[in-house]
């Protein structure tokens, strides 16, 4: 069986073999994304001014995150793989630079909770 991998983030996920392109994911539409607690902290005082400082904290809450289905996985930020305890989640690993340091690609899917998968 083969298993579909639907991409809930916002970019093009290309996974590639050296120059060779494996896989191209485009992205489906929706984003998940986890929630963030941001809470203002004090200004920093810099060497340069002050600079205002957010104290971030992810929860465990999610949005647009589809229920699990059988022979799917979903494509997210690693982060959000991270927060959340499930084994369909998979996020790009590895990732490939081009001279201007922007990411190209990726060499792999990764995941938290699929060691078994492996």
């Amino acid at each position: 069986m083969r298993t579909r991998i639907i991409n809930l983030t916002a970019h093009t996920v290309v996974v590639l073999s050296g120059p060779r392109e494996l896989a191209r994911f485009s992205p489906s539409g929706s984003v998940a994304r986890v929630n963030e607690i941001t809470a203002m902290g004090l200004p920093l005082k810099t060497d340069v001014g002050e600079v205002p400082l957010t104290a971030v904290r992810y929860s465990c809450e999610v949005s647009d995150l589809p229920e699990p289905q059988a022979g799917v996985l979903y494509l997210v930020s690693r982060v959000l793989a991270a927060a959340i305890d499930r084994d369909d989640l998979v996020f790009p690993c590895d990732e490939v630079r081009d001279s201007e340091g922007r990411i190209v690609g990726c060499r792999s899917l990764g995941t938290f909770a699929g060691a078994a998968r492996a």
